[in-house]
């Protein structure tokens, strides 16, 4: 147990007060992100109003999450239904769920330019629609001019790379 034995260090080499102040640090570095675990009323409703980016991605709010964004390196879980005219060719709940390195080229699987644009901003528990560009779209997705591949994603989680 290395936080009881440096305890234990602080408590010979200052005293008791010394130690209690140690674990008083710790329990209130653990006591902050219990109560904001506890108030964490998780996703708030977004406005769905599409918004439309330089590169031609258009997305829209569905829900608005908390915690991490997304950083390059970090390892991202999500679910994602994708879909041409209504048509799905991809669903996370029928596939495997989604998995990778935000930033690693060559992408996988369905994750395109648009995917990883998309999760611009967003936070785990958040939804987006998506509505992907030829120009961003999966490489050998060869979609007619005009339309769009449609992603409903969810990002579950944001989990920091630790081996950068």
């Amino acid at each position: 147990h290395p936080i009881a034995s440096a305890t234990g260090f602080v408590s010979r080499r200052f005293g008791l007060a010394g130690g209690l102040a140690i674990v008083a640090l710790l329990a209130a570095t653990e006591g902050r992100e219990i109560v904001g675990a506890l108030l964490d009323k998780g996703p708030v409703q977004g406005d769905g109003k599409l918004v439309t980016t330089q590169s031609g991605l258009q997305y829209a709010d569905l829900l608005i999450g908390s915690g991490d964004v997304p950083i390059p390196g970090a390892i991202i879980g999500l679910d994602a239904v994708v879909s041409i005219g209504g048509k799905v060719l991809y669903d996370t709940k029928t596939d495997k769920r989604l998995a990778f390195k935000y930033g690693q080229r060559p992408f996988q699987s369905v994750i395109c330019e648009g995917v990883e644009e998309g999760l611009k901003g967003m936070r785990p528990g958040g939804k987006r629609k998506l509505l992907v560009p030829k120009a961003l779209a999966p490489k050998g997705v060869d979609l007619p001019d005009g339309v769009t591949l449609e992603y409903e994603i969810e990002l579950l989680e944001v989990l920091p790379n630790y081996f950068q």
